[in-house]
């Protein structure tokens, strides 16, 4: 898949409870909905995705959410519509990392919003990383997180994908291989 064609990425998916939730491409227009979004985050949300708490985004975090080259680092948010209105709800981002005798690989990583977690949202995105990554000519991701983020395991142990897994301090380091 070419840049040009992964910048205009849509997709619509019917939520468990026949909501309709679009998969696209994040716009550098997307950071007044990103700021809502984050209001409905909470700090261990945060700190599960980052690993550290975060109480500002700086211009270099907004440059890095929605400024992206769509070749290296793919980012796709998840939206519903809500009183006429557009809402992101949740997004995940691929990054290549390099070349292995696999392949190449990237770094995964997703997040949802805390009054969303449990529809199957994060599961969706996932889905959709793969699908562009494999396009792309990426056959390994690869994920640091904590062994307390049972949500995010159960995402890539629900993909029907190969996930190896191994327990380093206090990561797990995951890897998922796309075939």
């Amino acid at each position: 898949m070419n840049p040009e064609d992964i910048s205009r990425y849509k997709a619509s998916e019917t939520l468990t409870n026949q909501q309709l939730l679009t998969i696209r491409a994040v716009r550098p227009n997307d950071k007044g909905l990103i700021l809502e979004t984050l209001v409905d985050v909470s700090p261990s949300s945060i700190y599960r995705r980052l690993f550290h708490y975060k109480n500002e985004i700086t211009p270099e975090d907004w440059k890095m959410m929605t400024e992206v080259d769509f070749m290296d680092v793919v980012q796709l948010v998840a939206t519903i519509e809500k009183e006429g209105r557009e809402h992101i709800v949740g997004g995940g981002r691929y990054m290549r990392t390099g070349v292995s005798q696999e392949g190449q690989k990237a770094e995964v990583a997703m997040l949802v919003d805390d009054r969303h977690q449990g529809w199957g949202i994060g599961s969706r995105i996932f889905k959709h990383l793969v699908a562009i990554a494999r396009a792309s000519g990426i056959t390994q991701f690869e994920a640091e997180i904590l062994p307390s983020n049972r949500a995010m395991m159960k995402v890539f142990e629900r993909s029907d994908l190969p996930v190896a897994k191994t327990v380093e301090e206090d990561y797990l380091y995951v890897s998922i291989n796309l075939g």
